[in-house]
C-alpha cells in the first residue's frame, strides 16, 4: 500500500474544478495522490502528484471547511469528492475526515457529487440513506473480469466489491450510476465484456452509466505497457490512438481514439446497455470533438437530468 504522509495544506479546501462541466461547482480532494496506483491516472501529470507509492494527506481538510463554509456569501450549491483522488482511501485518518467533511456539508443542504472505485464503509451508506436526495455516486467500473481490473488497477477493490457497493446504496434508495471510465480499446470495449458488465449492473440495480474512453499523456502512456493474453496496450494504441485534442480541459494535448471509433462504439455501446435498462451518457469534457451533453448530473432543484435519446448533438453529425 501506499505511504501516507500528513501534511498542511495552505490553501482553501473548496476548489473549482477545471473540468468545463464542473467548473460552476466546488470540488474536494483530501489528499494528492492515490493509493489505487491506476495505470492510466491523469493525475500523474499534475505538479502536486507526490511519486508513486506515496499519498499527501491534508490533515487539517476539515478544520479548513469549518472555516470557509462560514465565509461563504452564498452555500456552495454542489461539491464533487473528488476529481484527482480516491475519497475512500483506506485509512482511518483519511476516512475520519472525509465523514466529517461530508456530514457537515449534508447538514447544510449542499449535495454531494461522489466518484470511487473503493469499498464504501457502513457509516457512510447510512449516512447517505439519512440524506435522501441530496448523495449521488458514481462507482467506476469497466470490466467484470477481476484480472482486468487487477492489471489495470492494482489496489482498488474488486469488481465483486464494487458491485456489493453499488447493490447497497442502490436498495437504501442512494442515487446511484456507474462510471465505465476508462474503456480501454479491444480489451473492455469488446461486446463480451460489455454485455457482461451491463448483466452485473443491471442485477446491481444500476439504470444510469456514463462511459469515455481511455485518453493518453506523457506521464500515463509508459506504466500501461501492459499485456492481457493476446491483447497488447502497445500495439493497440499505436494502430489506434491516433487523434490529438488540443487544449485538452484548458491546457495540455492528449491523444485518444480517433472520433470516427469513439462514435460508431458509443452508439453500438448505448443500444447494449439499453438492452438491459441502462441509459448511457457521454461527457463533452472527454469528447469535446462529439457532444456537448454531460454526464455528471445535476442537483435535484436544477431538475432532473433529462432523458438522454442520442449520444451525439445532431450538429456534432454533420
Amino acid at each position: 500500500m501506499a505511504e501516507i504522509i500528513e501534511v498542511e495544506k495552505k490553501a482553501n479546501i473548496l476548489t473549482r474544478p477545471s473540468l468545463p462541466c464542473l467548473s460552476s461547482y466546488h470540488t474536494v480532494n483530501l489528499t494528492a495522490g492515490c493509493p489505487h496506483a491506476c495505470r492510466y491516472c491523469y493525475a500523474q501529470s499534475f505538479r502536486s502528484y507526490p511519486g508513486r507509492g506515496k499519498v499527501l494527506f491534508y490533515a487539517n481538510c476539515l478544520n479548513l471547511l469549518l472555516q470557509e463554509l462560514p465565509r461563504k456569501r452564498k452555500k456552495p450549491e454542489l461539491v464533487y469528492f473528488s476529481t484527482a483522488c480516491e475519497p475512500f482511501a483506506p485509512n482511518e485518518r483519511i476516512l475520519g475526515a472525509l465523514y466529517g467533511m461530508m456530514d457537515l456539508l449534508l447538514n447544510h443542504s449542499v449535495f454531494l457529487l461522489i466518484s470511487t472505485k473503493s469499498l464504501i464503509p457502513e457509516r457512510f451508506l447510512q449516512l447517505f440513506a439519512r440524506h435522501p436526495g441530496k448523495v449521488h455516486v458514481q462507482v467506476g467500473l469497466t470490466t467484470t473480469n477481476d484480472r482486468v481490473r487487477g492489471l489495470l488497477e492494482p489496489n482498488a477493490a474488486s469488481v465483486a466489491e464494487r458491485l456489493v457497493t453499488v447493490r447497497a446504496l442502490t436498495d437504501l434508495g442512494v442515487r446511484t450510476e456507474a462510471r465505465i471510465d476508462p474503456l480501454m480499446p479491444e480489451l473492455t470495449d469488446t461486446d463480451e465484456s460489455f454485455v457482461s458488465l451491463c448483466e452485473k449492473l443491471e442485477r446491481a440495480g444500476v439504470r444510469h452509466a456514463a462511459a469515455s474512453y481511455l485518453f493518453l499523456r506523457r506521464a500515463n502512456y509508459g506504466r500501461l505497457a501492459v499485456r492481457f493474453q493476446d491483447w497488447s496496450f502497445v500495439e493497440m494504441s499505436k494502430r489506434l490512438y491516433t487523434h490529438t485534442i488540443e487544449n485538452y480541459c484548458g491546457g495540455g494535448t492528449i491523444r485518444i481514439v480517433s472520433p470516427a471509433y469513439r462514435r460508431e462504439k458509443y452508439e453500438h455501446l448505448q443500444g447494449i446497455a439499453a438492452d438491459h435498462g441502462i441509459s448511457l451518457a457521454l461527457c463533452q469534457c472527454k469528447n469535446p470533438d462529439l457532444t456537448t451533453a454531460c454526464c455528471h448530473p445535476r442537483p435535484p432543484e436544477q431538475g432532473n437530468r433529462t432523458k438522454q435519446t442520442s449520444l451525439f448533438c445532431e450538429q456534432d453529425k454533420e
